[in-house]
């Protein structure tokens, strides 16, 4: 087996923002590479994205922006839009129109002004009707609602009957949408909980107690399954595991991880099996924050591999680098550092 082999790079030692909270990989400029949104709380012209493979900065725009944040073409003109939501300071839920030249600024506008802190958003055909809808979570406002995107998505706010809360009263962390059952349809993974269409009404199976976790999906045992990855982002000494269907049995991955506030799911050594990596935020306080790699040996066994230990980052990202064979991570710390970080892959494709 192969070592993992990642190379570490700033591709920008000063953003603009400040408590940077978006990372958000996507080919904004349709050269068919990927590149990179950045965002964050504080900072005048603070929203950015960085073009592949020069990783030259060009301005969004100005928002307070929460962790989360989706990229989709909602105007179906074949360009990437950025949706992400408010903190704290305010109530919206924004999105931001890419232009015809994204590098020119792109035009902020509000989908929901009801909430606050919108921790999370997510794309995908959850009520089957052949269309996408935008699912969030607002933390302090307690729900998890979906949006059926409006014919002119220009309009501000969205009209209240596009909208549905599926969850009232609790504060959820962590989102994705999949197909998690197998029935070609896909379901919300929403903290520990799965909700699902049924006729006309939302079921939901609560399948573990993880704290305010990050959530992503994928086939971890080859078998066209899709697992649930989760870890316990906020969390000074936070576990890590993946949850196997149809009854979602826990596995263990750790339990002593510093803000794991990082999840992707890739075959990151080109053995056809799909790893996992996390990556603790260190916020001042981790001497040594870790990116580690949990290599997929097969039959549900993974191994962990730390490829750093000097750089904390904050909602890494899973990216394809021009010139890198293998998938690589894209990240920013969060606080009190302040810098965007790339580790590329050079692990010799075909690790097993």
């Amino acid at each position: 087996m192969a070592a993992l082999r990642f190379q570490h790079s700033v591709i920008d030692a000063d953003p603009p923002g400040k408590r940077n909270d978006i990372c958000l990989p996507g080919d904004i400029d349709g050269d068919g590479l990927q590149d990179v949104v950045i965002g964050g709380y504080d900072g005048e012209d603070n929203v950015v994205w960085y073009r592949a493979p020069d990783w030259r900065r060009f301005t969004i725009g100005t928002a307070c922006c929460e962790a989360g944040g989706v990229l989709v073409d909602l105007t179906s003109n074949g360009r990437l839009d950025l949706v992400v939501g408010n903190p704290y300071t305010g109530n919206e839920l924004y999105w931001f129109e890419c232009p015809d030249d994204p590098t020119q600024r792109w035009t902020r506008r509000v989908i929901e002004n009801e909430f606050k802190k919108y921790h999370d958003q997510a794309v995908g055909d959850v009520d089957g009707d052949g269309r996408p809808e935008l699912v969030f979570l607002s933390q302090i406002g307690k729900v998890l609602g979906v949006f059926r995107i409006p014919a002119d998505p220009r309009v501000e706010p969205w009209p209240r009957d596009h909208r549905r809360i599926l969850l009232e009263g609790e504060t959820v962390e962590g989102l994705a949408v999949a197909d998690v059952d197998g029935d070609g349809r896909q379901e919300i993974v929403a903290g520990g909980n799965v909700l699902k269409l049924t006729g006309p009404e939302w079921q939901r199976t609560r399948f573990s107690d993880f704290a305010l976790p990050v959530v992503a999906t994928g086939d971890l045992l080859g078998d066209g399954r899709t697992c649930i990855v989760m870890t316990e982002g906020e969390a000074d000494r936070g576990r890590a595991a993946w949850f196997e269907p149809p009854d979602w049995t826990e596995h263990l991955l750790a339990d002593d991880l510093w803000h794991p506030h990082s999840l992707g799911v890739a075959d990151f050594d080109g053995d056809d099996r799909l790893d996992i990596f996390t990556a603790e935020m260190g916020l001042g306080k981790c001497d040594r924050p870790r990116l580690i790699v949990y290599r997929n040996l097969g039959g549900g066994q993974f191994e962990p591999h730390v490829i750093d230990d000097r750089h904390p980052t904050h909602h890494a990202k899973v990216i394809q680098v021009a010139g890198a064979h293998l998938p690589s991570i894209i990240g920013k710390s969060f606080h009190p550092t302040n810098q965007v970080d790339l580790w590329v892959n050079e692990t010799e494709n075909g690790g097993a």
